[in-house]
Protein backbone atom coordinates (compact mmCIF):
# COMPACT_ATOMS: atom_id res chain seq x y z
CA UNK A 1 0.00 0.00 0.00
CA UNK A 2 1.49 3.13 -1.20
CA UNK A 3 1.59 6.46 0.44
CA UNK A 4 -0.79 8.77 -1.76
CA UNK A 5 -0.23 11.96 -0.33
CA UNK A 6 2.51 13.53 1.44
CA UNK A 7 2.36 17.09 3.72
CA UNK A 8 4.59 20.12 2.93
CA UNK A 9 7.96 20.15 3.51
CA UNK A 10 8.36 16.00 2.91
CA UNK A 11 9.98 14.46 0.04
CA UNK A 12 8.80 10.67 -0.73
CA UNK A 13 11.44 7.63 -1.22
CA UNK A 14 10.74 4.93 -3.20
CA UNK A 15 6.51 6.38 -3.06
CA UNK A 16 6.51 4.59 0.45
CA UNK A 17 8.48 6.14 2.68
CA UNK A 18 9.53 9.94 3.24
CA UNK A 19 11.71 12.38 4.49
CA UNK A 20 11.04 15.42 6.70
CA UNK A 21 12.52 18.07 8.68
CA UNK A 22 12.47 18.72 12.07
CA UNK A 23 14.19 21.34 13.60
CA UNK A 24 17.15 21.63 11.65
CA UNK A 25 17.97 18.14 11.00
CA UNK A 26 16.28 15.30 8.24
CA UNK A 27 14.16 12.56 9.67
CA UNK A 28 13.26 9.23 7.70
CA UNK A 29 9.86 7.95 8.39
CA UNK A 30 8.08 4.62 6.86
CA UNK A 31 4.55 2.59 8.03
CA UNK A 32 5.50 -0.68 9.19
CA UNK A 33 1.88 -2.59 8.31
CA UNK A 34 2.73 -5.80 9.78
CA UNK A 35 3.82 -3.95 13.60
CA UNK A 36 1.00 -0.92 12.61
CA UNK A 37 3.70 1.91 14.15
CA UNK A 38 6.12 4.08 12.14
CA UNK A 39 10.35 2.87 12.02
CA UNK A 40 12.05 6.21 12.64
CA UNK A 41 15.51 7.32 12.07
CA UNK A 42 17.61 10.50 12.26
CA UNK A 43 19.13 11.07 9.16
CA UNK A 44 22.19 13.23 10.71
CA UNK A 45 22.45 16.01 8.72
CA UNK A 46 21.12 19.51 7.45
CA UNK A 47 21.70 18.71 3.47
CA UNK A 48 18.87 18.07 1.29
CA UNK A 49 20.62 15.98 -0.94
CA UNK A 50 22.85 13.79 1.74
CA UNK A 51 19.32 13.36 3.57
CA UNK A 52 17.97 11.95 0.02
CA UNK A 53 20.88 9.71 -0.10
CA UNK A 54 20.89 8.25 4.06
CA UNK A 55 16.80 7.87 3.15
CA UNK A 56 17.03 5.35 0.44
CA UNK A 57 19.70 3.60 2.20
CA UNK A 58 17.72 3.12 5.31
CA UNK A 59 14.94 2.29 3.49
CA UNK A 60 16.83 -0.66 1.86
CA UNK A 61 18.15 -1.39 5.07
CA UNK A 62 14.53 -2.09 6.75
CA UNK A 63 13.36 -3.71 3.55
CA UNK A 64 16.28 -6.10 4.15
CA UNK A 65 15.65 -7.10 7.59
CA UNK A 66 11.78 -7.50 7.07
Amino acid sequence: MKKQHFAEGEIAIFDEACIYKRGEYWQFRIWLAKENKYARKSLRTRSESTAIERGKAAYLEIYANL
